[in-house]
């Protein structure tokens, strides 16, 4: 990638929903060749999807989902190590994000259910059922502060000018 192409990728990070026009004053350059990057970053798979985050709390009918953490320590297989474990888990509707973390254990797993029991039941059935799953930890998330670098239920501050005589 060159520079135009990661400052591109990193406005459009920043904020999924600002337009090309905006983007190419920001660099200038015109929203055209904006255009075209944003393609080609879609079609090489840089770029998978565009996402939004969304207060809950402020919803009026609240989707009733529970998000859990979940570390996960595994035997990694002979020839193929962490990889075909990690291929079964992913696999799980319950399963919103997966990762190889270094530490204490092995995977993070956030899962996402309708219940503290149904996601106990994805625990205690599927996960932990996995051959060469050693232990599982889970943490349910109580509240969220931040997610993906946005402060979620605070109000932004206004940033003014100082106004002088």
């Amino acid at each position: 990638m060159n520079p135009i192409d990661t400052q591109v990728l990193a406005l459009v990070s920043a904020n999924a929903r600002m337009s090309a026009d905006d983007i190419a004053d920001q660099l200038q350059i015109s929203a055209n060749q904006v255009e075209t990057i944003l393609k080609n970053l879609e079609t090489q798979g840089v770029i998978v999807q565009y996402t939004t985050v969304v207060d809950e709390k402020k919803l009026p009918q609240r989707s009733g989902k529970i998000k859990a953490l979940i570390e996960v320590s595994v035997r990694p297989e002979k020839r193929t190590g962490f990889e075909a474990i990690a291929r079964k888990i992913a696999q799980f509707t319950n399963v919103v994000d997966h990762y190889l973390v270094s530490g204490g254990y092995d995977f993070l797993v956030i899962v996402e259910g309708d219940s503290l029991e149904e996601i106990s039941s994805f625990v205690s059935d599927k996960l932990a059922s996995i051959d060469n799953v050693r232990s599982t930890a889970t943490h349910f998330i109580m509240k969220k502060y931040k997610e993906k670098g946005i402060l979620i239920g605070q109000q932004p501050k206004e940033e003014r000018l100082a106004v002088s005589p």
